[in-house]
């Protein structure tokens, strides 16, 4: 367990260099992240470089025992390169080319970019290659955009729809081009999705397309770095749930996946946790938070401010689901430019007085006694929730926006384990279950021959699998199934479904077999068992006969199909049903305290963080000793407004 920050300092004054290093080291600060957006510092005119001004910021650091991650500064290319190559620019949907001033100013495909990027990266590592002190590379900052549809990319799509489809006889096929007489004869007639409504394979594909040309940026700049520095790391920051590429493919080549959190407030905390659990998934191992808010942000609006302990609080909630290295955005609040009302551990005035600050000299010694306890430590979790990026594109990829709210339609269930203090893994739908008692699949619109096969063999050899509304609906073109839905598992299932309503604006009553009553809401789903046994039936309008949430065994495992949304009690009583044997029995806590569990060689170490800004009690139903406290607890405790424990079990 590292704490670190983000510094830039090519934003002050070269006398202030030493003065900021001191109060790193003071504060506990062991790794600085640097150079991410230095390009114009970096090489100031083509081909002309200078590497002194960040040589004497990593010297100054390492008289401080600071610990070093450059970062390739390809997010943000400098005017003179924009000057004399403007076609790195990449153009927008209306037809019109960026321009300089913000920044991921660049097309994606652009050749000439790719050569100068591959310069600036190439003097970077040789001339760091040998510097002890710089432990690893951050590649770029935050890929993701802007879609660039340039000529050029034209190009590249119609040469990578070639390659994937090898005939246009095939790509009309998938495509279903015959629809409104879109049949292409050649493939340099294929456009790029300029067209609002455009076609959702088409739409899917391009969505594919742009990912992939990411990753393959993405993986020259991996290559590169790992050729000239084989002993040092690669990494990117990632940013949680965003929907836009293939996060598991982007971190295959990556030595360990970073991502930046910034959580805003106690009421994101669901969401931050999942993502926490989808950044660690990526490649099944624990990661770095490379940006970690520190209080308040600035972009459209100016957010709150951390009030003490928050910041503290979202740290510890960072490593109770995996982290590694936590690393604060940023070191100083910044006094020009687009965020300077973006908060640092330091204010604008650069002094030590700031609350952000002072939590960290709190955490200096929290985390030098805790981080030897905790290191090597995992996430060990009985329950897996589908989270696939083929899925959310599908979700887009009809009318321009999300037919439903996917990571919402997750945290339905997400919210209901964590409840419970249980772990969650996310998974791909072709992953392995077998180590997974139960694995839930919302919104699992995409089936093929692989993914029904990979279900059924894991629920008929014991597992227990839940879908929720609209699974296995179409094919991997995001073309609609032809089959009696849900189409290939539907023997799995053991339902048809015959009929279906959009219930977005309003709800339905839901009724279970206890008697209990539900609102059904969002989308429903109308079951008609084939089987299956019924768990709950619509209670409402024409729905009534149909229906809601059904039960069926298949091998030595059960099959859930949930037909609409219903309120956060129901996910919570059927979770409480499955996994009772899990749930976290040394720990009593209330709905504000969330919990989490990291182990090693059978010992266990229980995360408990206060969201509330209220004291809470827990109940601790044996002798356990918190690692914060250093002291042994037991029974009715008070955890402080935003407290942490870390219990050892």
């Amino acid at each position: 367990m590292y704490l670190g920050v983000d510094y830039y300092p090519e934003h002050w004054e070269k006398e202030r260099w030493d003065i900021d290093a001191s109060l790193m080291e003071k504060a506990g600060i062991e790794v600085v992240r640097l150079a991410e957006f230095a390009w114009s510092k970096l090489e100031p005119d083509d081909g002309v470089y200078d590497f002194s001004w960040l040589d004497e910021v990593i010297s100054i650091l390492d008289r401080h025992h600071i610990k070093v991650v450059l970062c390739t500064p390809t997010a943000s290319p400098p005017a003179w390169l924009i000057e004399k190559h403007p076609d790195i620019l990449p153009v927008n949907r209306n037809g019109q080319r960026m321009s300089f001033g913000a920044r991921r100013h660049y097309c994606i495909t652009n050749k000439v970019y790719y050569y100068y990027s591959e310069r600036i990266i190439r003097k970077m590592a040789k001339h760091y290659k040998d510097n002890p002190q710089v432990i690893g590379w951050q590649v770029d900052n935050e890929f993701g955009g802007p879609k660039c549809y340039c000529e050029n990319c034209r190009k590249e799509f119609q040469l990578w729809l070639k390659n994937r489809y090898k005939t246009l006889d095939n790509l009309n096929k998938a495509w279903g081009n015959a629809f409104w007489s879109h049949d292409y004869t050649s493939w340099e007639q294929i456009p790029l999705p300029i067209v609002y409504y455009h076609n959702p394979a088409f739409d899917l594909d391009f969505r594919r397309f742009f990912s992939d040309m990411t990753v393959r940026y993405s993986n020259m700049q991996i290559r590169l770095l790992k050729e000239l520095n084989p002993d040092k790391f690669v990494t990117h920051n990632f940013m949680g749930l965003f929907p836009e590429l293939d996060y598991y493919e982007l971190a295959k080549e990556y030595d360990f996946v970073s991502w930046d959190n910034y959580p805003r407030g106690p009421e994101n905390r669901y969401r931050s946790a999942l993502a926490h659990d989808v950044m660690r998934g990526l490649k099944k191992k624990n990661f770095w938070v490379m940006e970690e808010q520190c209080s308040y942000l600035t972009r459209e609006d100016i957010t709150r401010t951390f009030p003490p302990g928050e910041m503290r609080l979202w740290t510890y909630h960072c490593f109770a689901h995996g982290a590694e290295t936590v690393v604060y955005f940023r070191w100083r609040a910044c006094n020009f430019g687009i965020e300077q009302f973006h908060s640092g551990i330091l204010q604008h005035d650069g002094t030590d007085k700031s609350i952000s600050y002072r939590e960290l000299l709190q955490m200096k010694d929290e985390i030098r006694r805790v981080g030897p306890k905790i290191e090597g430590t995992k996430i060990v979790s009985p329950v897996a929730i589908i989270y696939d990026y083929e899925n959310i594109w599908v979700n887009c990829a009809y009318t321009e926006k999300p037919m439903y709210d996917y990571p919402g339609e997750i945290l339905r269930f997400y919210k209901a384990i964590k409840k419970l203090g249980i772990n969650v893994d996310t998974v791909r739908p072709t992953d392995d279950f077998s180590s997974y008692k139960v694995v839930i699949a919302p919104l699992l619109y995409v089936m093929t021959d692989e993914i029904a096969e990979n279900i059924k063999r894991y629920v008929s050899k014991g597992g227990i699998f839940i879908a929720g509304f609209r699974c296995a609906i179409k094919d991997k073109n995001s073309n609609m199934l032809k089959d009696v839905l849900p189409g290939k598992l539907r023997d799995l299932f053991g339902i048809g479904i015959y009929a279906w309503d959009n219930i977005r604006d309003r709800t339905v009553e839901i009724r279970d077999k206890e008697g209990r009553i539900y609102r059904g809401d969002t989308f429903a789903d109308l079951i008609t068992p084939e089987g299956a046994e019924t768990l709950a039936w619509y209670n409402s309008s024409w729905y009534k006969g149909y229906s809601a949430i059904t039960l069926n065994a298949y091998g030595k495992g059960k099959a859930y199909y949930i037909g609409c949304g219903l309120e956060q009690e129901f996910y919570d009583l059927i979770m409480k049903e499955l996994l009772s044997e899990y749930e976290v029995k040394e720990v009593i806590f209330p709905e504000e305290v969330e919990v989490n569990i990291r182990e090693k060689d059978g010992k266990r170490f229980i995360f408990v963080n206060n969201f509330s800004d209220k004291e809470v009690f827990i109940e601790i139903k044996r002798d356990m000793f918190d690692l914060i406290s250093e002291k042994y607890i037991q029974g009715r405790v008070m955890l402080l407004p935003f407290g942490v424990m870390i219990l050892e079990v």
